[in-house]
């Protein structure tokens, strides 16, 4: 896959009581991790249980995605060394496609809501390039919802690190 944006969806599960030390790595691993390529990083989580947490990339292209995890950087070293102990199971990891296509954070506003649905129904869909089941991406509303994520960190836009 050349030329095409991708956003990667890497959901964690923390062991019982370790949900906030594994966000704050994850917010740690966004604040530190400069790499070409990469345009977007979130960290969101679910309200309804702390110890799932939802991380965004979104790369410019998947194959910079590959030259990192290839040579990963002492951040990404570092942060899988200390997040390990903490999952209960291995991440769920899933590359997506906007449609249409744009460049965005997975929750512009504070948060979203990903579920099954046209949407055309409102907001944006994520794509599965494996083939899996597709994502509506909407935002949320003023109470929680099935399949909400809130966001807690996020890296600034690209064109605010290039300072445009």
């Amino acid at each position: 896959m050349s030329g095409t944006a991708v956003a990667v969806l890497g959901r964690q599960f923390a062991r019982p009581g370790e949900g906030a030390e594994l966000v704050r790595l994850n917010v740690a691993l966004g604040r530190s991790l400069h790499v070409p390529g990469l345009l977007r990083y979130q960290v969101l989580v679910r309200p309804d249980d702390e110890t799932e947490l939802c991380v965004y990339w979104l790369w410019r292209d998947f194959a910079d995605r590959e030259a990192v995890w290839a040579a990963p950087p002492p951040a990404l070293t570092a942060f899988w060394e200390s997040a390990k102990p903490l999952w209960r199971r291995d991440p769920d990891v899933r590359r997506y496609r906007w449609e249409p296509a744009a460049e965005r954070d997975l929750a512009p506003e504070h948060a979203v809501v990903l579920d099954a649905g046209d949407a055309a129904a409102g907001g944006h869909e994520l794509i599965d390039i494996d083939g899996g089941a597709a994502l509506r991406c909407r935002p949320a509303g003023p109470s929680p919802a099935p399949g909400q994520w809130t966001g807690v960190w996020r890296s600034p836009a690209t064109e605010e690190r290039r300072g445009v």
